[in-house]
């Protein structure tokens, strides 16, 4: 039979909620009644069960993940760093996914209100204003990473890459590359930082670059292979002058933007060259490698963790911090250099 918190306190000679009080520092314990709790603990080798130490602190060693998609690598990656952190904490982190439905969102907040959960990250969400005044209600703090808000405020402490900046940095790249024509598979149009925010980079690097970009070379896909193999076809089908090169807003879309490539008789880089987004293994494992934009999901998962923590030590729900964790353009095989600005 396992050891129990009353087991303790008849050993010790002390009551429960001084056991309690021991295990959980909450409140100042006399020297002596420490050391009697703590020296029945480790001789009867006692571990405290986490929802028993959530009733006496009125929160457990759980802390919650939101996520749309678990099967999403970048999402997956993101996890791991939040993980890393939390097991370093002795927190548990309980990963629940919504399915992209706001309203089953709302109702795992609320699951993980009702389970004392610590503190909740929502990876890869879409939070507008309503949903950031319900966040606040919450008995505990939350952190978003990969998406922020998208009323454009900062509210709720997000941790993020500069998703403008970015595919502005990508655009350069395939300018310099002698690519002046370009194409772009970017994310849905109800996506704030993934979808808006890219495609206003877009816009805003081609405007910069002088570049006359027509309606036709952009298109909207959902990150998934197929919407990139589908975007392809459809630039294909609309332009009789094709891009050069084709800027997708993932690795998957860009996959997908490959194959369906190949399906029309293009050969990627020697007739079109194209161009992905996260840096996800699938970038270094296709045929030829993919030039991408590095975006490190894993220390993106690991800050939003340690930004979390933060808010739990100090009691605060939100101090509207927005912290950006740096991208990088990595050169591969699938963009070739086309070496002037005329064609």
């Amino acid at each position: 039979m396992s050891v129990t918190i009353d087991d303790i306190a008849k050993e010790a000679k002390v009551s429960t909620a001084t056991v309690s009080r021991v295990i959980n520092g909450s409140k100042a314990v006399s020297p002596e009644l420490t050391r009697r709790v703590l020296e029945v603990i480790e001789r009867k080798r006692f571990k405290p069960n986490s929802f028993a130490r959530g009733l006496a602190t009125d929160k457990s060693s759980i802390i919650g993940v939101i996520v749309a998609d678990i099967s999403n690598p970048v999402i997956s990656t993101t996890i791991k760093g939040i993980n890393h952190v939390a097991q370093q904490k002795g927190y548990t982190v309980l990963v629940c996914e919504s399915d992209g439905d706001g309203r089953k969102e709302q109702m795992l907040l609320e699951r993980l209100e009702e389970q004392k959960a610590s503190g909740v990250i929502l990876a890869g969400m879409n939070v507008d204003h309503s949903r950031v005044e319900k966040m606040l209600d919450m008995d505990f703090p939350i952190v978003m990473v990969t998406q922020q808000s998208s009323d454009g405020c900062i509210t709720i402490n997000t941790v993020i890459h500069d998703n403008i900046q970015a595919i502005i940095d990508a655009v350069s790249f395939l300018y310099d590359n002698g690519h002046t024509r370009i194409g772009f598979i970017c994310g849905p149009e109800n996506d704030y930082s993934s979808g808006i925010r890219r495609l206003e980079g877009f816009r805003m690097a081609a405007d910069s670059l002088g570049l006359d970009i027509p309606s036709s070379y952009i298109v909207h896909g959902d990150f998934s292979y197929e919407s990139g193999r589908e975007c392809m076809t459809r630039i294909f089908e609309e332009n009789t002058r094709m891009p050069t090169a084709v800027l997708a807003c993932s690795d998957l879309m860009a996959a997908g933007a490959v194959s369906g490539a190949a399906s029309l008789g293009l050969s990627v880089p020697q007739d079109l060259s194209i161009m992905g987004f996260d840096d996800t293994d699938l970038a270094r494992y296709l045929n030829p490698s993919l030039s991408t934009v590095r975006i490190p999901y894993f220390e993106e998962g690991s800050k939003a963790a340690e930004e979390l923590f933060a808010l739990m030590e100090s009691g605060e729900k939100a101090t509207g911090k927005l912290v950006f964790i740096p991208h990088k353009v990595i050169r591969r095989f699938s963009v070739r250099n086309i070496k002037t600005h005329d064609s």
